[in-house]
């Protein structure tokens, strides 16, 4: 994944990502950041996020809360996790206060409520990005039960030993540990990892799984963490304390 965690001056053109459902609202808004000397791009539902941020790089997101597929608070957190460098605004029809803070603690920036005017969005987009260093620090190390998960070196401490990850290997367990509980199939692990569309002769992802149990588990043949449900796929479970 390329990830912007570099300063951009002011001079340099800004890409942005607005991700928004309504056809007339992303292209209104499309047509005027274009105006106002950004490149733009546009995705009208959040399920196609992870092979855009895996094929382009952006200075910031625009995301609608009113997608049709999956929460989009868990984009928030999938773009945070990801991509804790770029700024994430939200747009919303309806923001209580409960529901503005929830979008803020999982990693959104700033919110706007619609309708808005076009230069609303300018003048934040231009708080993030006109000429000042946006460095948000990613969570590098996570507690997982009896190991810890060094994002930034890519790499396991478990028992004092530094076990070395792939890139690959650490997404996926970025992924697996943002749902805990939740089963994810093959589709899910490849298309959130890697961006692509599993088929069924692509077993690769099972191969990455049985490597991380080797890491992470004490008796991989009786994984504690990365359980199997058959038919639904990989659940990640944290023992209690």
């Amino acid at each position: 994944m390329s990830q912007l965690g570099r300063t951009f001056g002011s001079s340099e053109k800004k890409r942005l990502l607005v991700i928004e459902d309504n056809d007339s609202l992303c292209n209104s808004l499309k047509e005027s950041l274009q105006s106002s000397g950004h490149d733009v791009e546009l995705l009208f539902n959040g399920v196609d996020i992870p092979r855009k941020m895996e094929r382009s790089s952006f200075h910031l997101v625009v995301l609608s809360l009113e997608l049709p597929d999956k929460n989009s608070l868990y984009w928030i957190k999938w773009l945070k996790s990801y991509y804790p460098c770029i700024p994430v605004i939200i747009t919303s029809k309806n923001i209580t206060p409960e529901s503005r803070l929830q979008n803020l603690e999982s990693g959104a920036r700033d919110y706007i409520i619609k309708p808005f005017l076009n230069e609303e969005l300018l003048i934040k987009i231009k708080f993030f990005l006109g000429g000042n260093t946006y460095n948000t620090q990613q969570q590098s190390i996570i507690e997982i039960g009896d190991f810890s998960l060094d994002i930034a070196n890519k790499q396991i401490i478990k028992h004092d030993e530094i076990i070395p990850l792939t890139q690959l290997e650490c997404k996926i367990l970025q992924l697996l540990h943002m749902n805990v509980g939740i089963p994810l199939d093959r589709e899910d692990l490849m298309w959130q990892t890697m961006g692509v569309r599993y088929v069924h002769s692509n077993r690769s992802i099972d191969t990455h799984i049985n490597r991380l149990r080797k890491k992470i588990e004490d008796v991989p043949s009786k994984p504690i963490y990365i359980r199997t449900l058959r038919g639904r796929g990989y659940c990640f479970h944290l023992p209690e304390r």
